[in-house]
């Protein structure tokens, strides 16, 4: 697979978070930030593991997860940048990392698309954890 930032861009602009049902928050409160991450992985040839939040971050921690490799938060927006999937994630959330062409001097100026209380595509990663909790975000990327 050729991997480039107008692909990656496409894959994650073609899944409509912000206006795609299966996406939205439901009435009791769940939403579906791990099945978006999932489907935009899947849709670009790169799966994540399967299950929720908690479920993938344990697959992932330590590398254990062919080609899922962990990242620190100024590579994670360069390898979205050059076309690779990229992720943030805790064991409650899941963030795919948007190719926005920046280099980020701080990890609240990484772009990102998710789903989840609101569905947001290509804006600031402190749309999806406060800058407290941003130090607990892990960032993986996909490694051919």
């Amino acid at each position: 697979m050729a991997f480039s930032k107008s692909a990656y861009k496409k894959a994650i602009d073609d899944r409509d978070v912000v206006n795609t049902k299966k996406y939205q928050p439901s009435p009791n409160g769940t939403t579906y930030c791990n099945i978006f991450a999932q489907d935009v992985a899947s849709d670009y040839g790169t799966p994540l593991p399967s299950g929720t939040c908690a479920t993938m971050l344990k697959a992932l921690a330590g590398n254990n997860t062919p080609h899922w490799y962990s990242v620190t938060y100024s590579q994670a927006q360069s390898r979205a940048n050059q076309g690779y999937t990229t992720i943030g994630i805790t064991s409650d959330h899941i963030v795919i990392i948007y190719p926005h062409g920046n280099t980020p001097s701080d990890v609240s100026e990484l772009y990102m698309s998710m789903a989840g209380y609101k569905c947001f595509n290509d804006t600031k990663i402190t749309y999806a954890w406060t800058k407290t909790d941003l130090p607990n975000v892990k960032f993986y990327s996909w490694y051919e």
